[in-house]
């Protein structure tokens, strides 16, 4: 079975091909003085106007093409979000460059990995020790031609900071000659810009996206989902992920609604309640965090209040699984959902940032059912979006008029999906990206007669809707024959409070069990609780006891053969320099066996 939704926009360059970088600047004429993006200042959130942003972005492209940048050169950026950031990017693909982004969290390999394998002619940084380690790597970079510092001062004729970066472009005259030359003779095939892989298992490879297929992106997604430029949107999840991207440079260049640059991770909870943005993305643990955070505020209240907060969230969850599933509500519960939401409802909304709410994502990795389903008790459909760096982000996509609990929802449109004889989910359309750069094997490996191979597994039920199940290389076969997905149960563990990252075992065992790595923050706080001093507290039986109490839980929502049985806890926690986490921070599954196998031993010698 297959699904599709066909594509009628514009696709050359001679039939109205519309690239990101001139629907940009078509965007910032049309808005002018309205604001574009904020960044937190000492006391208020301050704009740059759409008019201010586009002169920017023009000026560091002038100043990239000073700097000696052709079209088809990469320009590699090292820091966390900041505008920046999105200048630069927008900047390189406007001059027939591509934009590479490396994730702030990755290690010094990784970035000398990407600078070397991309070539990169410019370097933007933030990071003054990130930085401090390259100069003592230059000589492994010979492409590259100038870093541009975005903190500090500069310490040799190789580098400049930012402010004296965007002075190279300031001049007009033959620099802006060539900007607009570059830009008129970007053909939809170019390649736009470049995504490494988070590299779960290998090396990253380089994903180059065409400006073809981030157009197509863009008028899939629009085809699913209604934005204005008085839209809000927080961009807190590394710029270098290609689903921050689409929705921090590519949708925005399309629809001018505000962005809103996160000061850091940490403060995410605090610029929410600050911003309260219509539009929000999320990958799964930012989600789940939410929930065992609201969880443990329910918990701690008493008799009446904790019985109405209870009711309220029982009485919206079902007014909202009614009118997703298309049943009717009727009047009686459409009045006790009115009541529970001017009680509860809309003050945890509030409490959140999500009050005014307009379209909230997940995307990234497998949301549990679970979670979905509490966040529907609090007014908040979380539309699940599925889709990968090598189909410019999404696929599919649970819009607000199809949406189904549990899936990953339906093609966008230009996008078709089939699933494989042997269950695995291959993709079609014009959102898919060119190849990998200097890996040709590579990338004939994942297209199979026009369709991609996704790597996933899952099915479509009789509405058209598809269903992830796990990862086709992460199947785990126990000795007696059962072929399990470890997604699905790594999820569910990842709703118990104290676990940060999981990985389900069992490979030619005869039961399942799992390593476990705990959140620091939340044993710490167990701890405290308790009154157990922190160097005990991994070994004592309370710790064990609510543990298991929680694998317990989950084990009551699978099937016998997917039950756990067993678990060890990695004390030391997942790092990425150990290789047992991506720079995205997911799992690199085969990592963490490799350095832990003792501990694997140790759940089966019980």
């Amino acid at each position: 079975m297959s699904i599709s939704r066909p594509n009628g926009a514009a696709t050359s360059a001679t039939d109205g091909f519309v690239s990101i970088p001139v629907a940009f600047l078509n965007t910032a004429k049309r808005l002018g003085s309205d604001p574009a993006y904020y960044v937190r200042g000492t006391q208020v959130w301050e704009p740059t106007s759409w008019t201010g942003y586009a002169e920017e972005v023009c000026q560091a492209a002038r100043a990239l093409i000073a700097s000696g940048v052709r079209p088809g050169d990469t320009v590699c950026i090292l820091s966390y979000n900041r505008p920046e950031w999105a200048i630069t990017d927008l900047a390189a693909m406007m001059i027939g460059a591509a934009p590479t982004g490396i994730y702030w969290t990755a290690s010094l390999d990784e970035v000398r990995y990407i600078l070397r394998h991309s070539e990169g002619r410019v370097l933007v940084v933030e990071d003054e020790a990130q930085l401090a380690q390259l100069e003592e790597h230059l000589q492994d970079f010979p492409h590259l031609r100038r870093i541009v510092r975005l903190n500090g001062s500069p310490a040799s004729d190789l580098e400049l900071d930012w402010q004296s970066f965007m002075e190279l472009g300031a001049p007009l005259g033959e620099l802006e000659e060539e900007r607009q030359r570059r830009l008129a003779r970007i053909e939809p095939e170019d390649i736009a810009l470049q995504i490494y892989t988070s590299g779960t298992t290998g090396k990253p490879k380089a994903v180059q996206l065409s400006h073809r297929a981030l157009r197509e992106e863009s008028n899939g997604l629009t085809s699913v989902q209604r934005m204005t430029n008085e839209d809000r949107y927080l961009c807190y999840l590394p710029l270098a992920h290609v689903a921050e991207q689409v929705g921090t440079i590519i949708q925005h260049s399309d629809h001018g609604y505000r962005v809103y640059f996160a000061r850091s991770i940490p403060q995410v909870p605090e610029d929410l309640r600050e911003v309260r943005p219509s539009i929000f993305f999320g990958v799964p643990r930012v989600y789940e965090k939410m929930m065992v955070k609201i969880q443990e505020r329910l918990d701690q209240a008493e008799g009446f209040k904790k019985r109405l907060a209870l009711w309220s969230l029982s009485t919206m969850r079902e007014w909202y699984e009614r009118r997703i599933e298309g049943r009717a509500t009727g009047p009686l519960l459409d009045f006790k959902a009115k009541i529970a939401k001017a009680l509860v409802i809309d003050k945890v909304q509030r409490t959140i940032g999500f009050d005014q709410q307009h379209i909230i994502i997940s995307g990234g990795a497998p949301l549990p059912v679970e979670v979905q389903r509490f966040f529907l008790g609090l007014g908040v459909v979380l539309r699940v979006v599925y889709g990968m760096s090598e189909t410019c982000g999404a696929t599919t996509f649970n819009s607000p008029e199809n949406t189904r609990i549990g899936s990953v929802g339906k093609p966008i449109e230009g996008m078709e999906v089939k699933i494989a004889e042997d269950g695995e989910i291959l993709c079609r359309g014009g959102a898919n990206f060119t190849g990998y750069s200097h890996d040709p094997e590579a990338t004939d490996e994942v297209f199979d007669d026009g369709w991609l191979r996704t790597g996933d597994i899952g099915y479509i039920d009789s509405d058209g809707y598809l269903f992830i199940t796990g990862r086709k290389k992460d199947i785990i076969v126990t000795s007696g024959g059962k072929n399990i997905a470890p997604a699905k149960l790594e999820g569910l563990l990842g709703g118990i409070s104290l676990i940060e990252y999981s990985v389900v075992v069992g490979n030619n065992r005869n039961y399942l069990g799992a390593l476990l790595s705990l959140d620091p923050q939340a044993l710490a706080e167990f701890a405290e609780a308790r009154g157990i001093a922190s160097d005990k507290v991994l070994d004592s039986p309370e710790l064990h006891e609510t543990l298991s109490q929680g694998i317990e839980r989950v084990n009551a929502s699978v099937g016998r053969a997917e039950q756990i049985r067993g678990f060890q806890i990695i004390r030391d926690g997942l790092s990425i320099n150990a290789g047992e986490l991506t720079a995205t921070m997911k799992v690199r599954r085969a990592g963490v066996l490799d350095k832990h196998g003792a501990l694997v031993d140790k759940i089966y010698a019980s």
